[in-house]
């Protein structure tokens, strides 16, 4: 393969590694609706406060009447006893399927960025051997074969 190909796909291959890592690190700090208190929410279905809300499984995602904004949060698997106060006060409620998670996919978001970051090592220390001064493999490269 030409060197000039060979440069490339290294530097394709460090960009694509930084890209992966920012986005790893990057991924929790990326800005949600804030997370409320069970009770909090209750009290604010209550009051008629809750404009709708999404439920997914356990996972409850809603909309203020004010326009305060999003929040969600982690309520009883039962959806039973939120559900008449909620309707009582004119909430409008949809629900959502929980989303089935496919063990191939989680497999390869886990162990795909390490398994780059490896070959990348990999990668560079073939560059390094390669790079070598041909004394510097620690045989003795002498042509008269003696010791002294």
């Amino acid at each position: 393969m030409d060197r000039t190909i060979k440069t490339a796909l290294f530097w394709i291959l460090i960009i694509a590694s930084a890209f992966l890592l920012w986005h790893i690190v990057r991924a929790p700090q990326i800005a949600r609706s804030p997370e409320i208190a069970y009770s909090t929410f209750i009290a604010k279905a209550r009051a008629g406060e809750i404009a709708s809300v999404i439920i997914t499984g356990d996972q409850i995602e809603g909309e203020y009447r004010n326009g305060a904004g999003p929040f969600h949060l982690t309520g009883p698997s039962n959806a039973g006893v939120f559900l008449p106060i909620l309707q009582d006060k004119g909430t409008e409620i949809r629900f959502r399927d929980v989303p089935q998670a496919n063990l191939f996919l989680q497999l390869i978001g886990t162990w795909a960025p390490l398994i780059l970051l490896g070959a990348l090592w990999f990668f560079m220390i073939r560059q390094v051997a390669r790079r070598k001064p041909p004394g510097a493999s620690g045989r003795n490269l002498d042509p008269g074969g003696g010791l002294g």
